[in-house]
């Protein structure tokens, strides 16, 4: 195992670099540059020309690129030493905000929590949702709750998630209030209220129509994936031969059936990793959430090529991570599976 993993690390070190490379050609290929919103009849040319030389615009692209990349992964400042106690996080490796000047590495940091938080709670919504109806439809093939459930999660599955956000927005926010007279519902926007102070309750009530939305739309995926994985589960000869033994039902569903059925479902956990990182851009941004995906997506209207680069590479380095976990867990729920 141990040679799996540093075989797979040393598989990433490529990996990530075609993943900068992509990113940041995409980048300045696209039209205008940071220095747009300045561009007015009231500021001078040689306003602009200067801003240009600051960001360090006018260079070659290989130049840029290979001054961003050289500075990118030395997160951690190791001061000539082997002790951990005397390493330092280096907080200007990631470069500096073209719109406000602060670090670039600050500015994402103080934004994961919120993302790992959302994201997280999803997660743990989805799993313990999805796993279950899913297992639901499968045992009860072809019923009335196997269609009703297969028909709602068709419609969730389709359902754009921006229109989604926006009506439980309205539903949770908006609706619910006139029904109640003011008496329930949910807040609509933000992480917390003015003068909350971190309260956790108003956290928690910030976080049900967002949590909601993503998780629907997870719930959607993951039930069906679970039930078209124990379809197939349940048709095994063992599974029959566990049935014809006298097994209780629950033991052959749980025991034999599930377990053996859980690879698909580790792939989704591996595929949500990167999710937990970069958040939901579409979802934050709807509900004001301050996370990552909300962050790139200010970033992207700026054009702050700094904060685009560093949530970008970050994705990336959450899926190549979220794709080893997945691996190693296949080998924790199939025997089968040596590495």
């Amino acid at each position: 195992m141990a040679q799996y993993l540093l075989r797979r690390v040393i598989q990433a070190i490529p990996i990530l670099i075609g993943v900068s490379m992509i990113v940041f050609l995409i980048v300045y290929a696209s039209p205008g540059d940071p220095t747009d919103r300045f561009r007015t009849p009231r500021v001078p040319p040689e306003q602009i020309e200067a801003l240009i030389r600051q960001y360090g615009l006018d260079r070659p692209l290989p130049e840029q690129y290979l001054s961003w990349v050289s500075t990118f992964f030395r997160i951690i400042d190791f001061n000539s030493s082997f002790d951990p106690r005397e390493w330092a996080m280096n907080w200007d490796a990631w470069g500096y905000s073209f719109t406000d000047g602060r670090e670039v590495m600050e500015k994402v940091f103080l934004r994961l929590p919120p993302t790992v938080l959302l994201m997280g709670t999803a997660l743990i919504v989805t799993i313990i949702f999805a796993i279950p109806i899913g297992i639901l439809a499968a045992v009860r093939q072809y019923s009335w709750t196997d269609k009703i459930i297969t028909t709602a999660a068709t419609f969730g599955y389709a359902i754009p998630s921006f229109l989604l956000g926006t009506y439980i927005l309205y539903l949770g926010g908006v609706l619910l209030k006139q029904w109640s007279d003011g008496a329930v519902g949910f807040p609509t926007f933000g992480m917390e209220s003015l003068g909350s102070r971190g309260d956790p309750v108003d956290i928690a009530l910030h976080m049900v129509l967002p949590v909601t939305s993503l998780a629907i739309l997870s719930i959607a995926a993951w039930s069906r994936y679970t039930r078209s994985s124990m379809l197939d589960v349940l048709h095994q000869d063992y599974v029959r031969t566990a049935k014809a033994k006298g097994l209780p039902r629950r033991t052959v569903i749980f025991k034999h059936a599930l377990r053996n059925a859980l690879i698909p479902i580790v792939t989704l956990l591996g595929l949500s990793i990167p999710s937990l990182i970069a958040g939901a851009a579409i979802t934050e941004t709807i509900f004001s959430w301050p996370g990552i995906g909300s962050l790139f997506i200010d970033a992207i209207g700026a054009k702050d090529y700094p904060v685009i680069m560093a949530v970008a590479m970050l994705s990336g380095t959450a899926v190549i991570v979220g794709n080893l976990l997945a691996d190693v867990l296949y080998g924790l729920v199939d025997p089968r599976i040596k590495y």
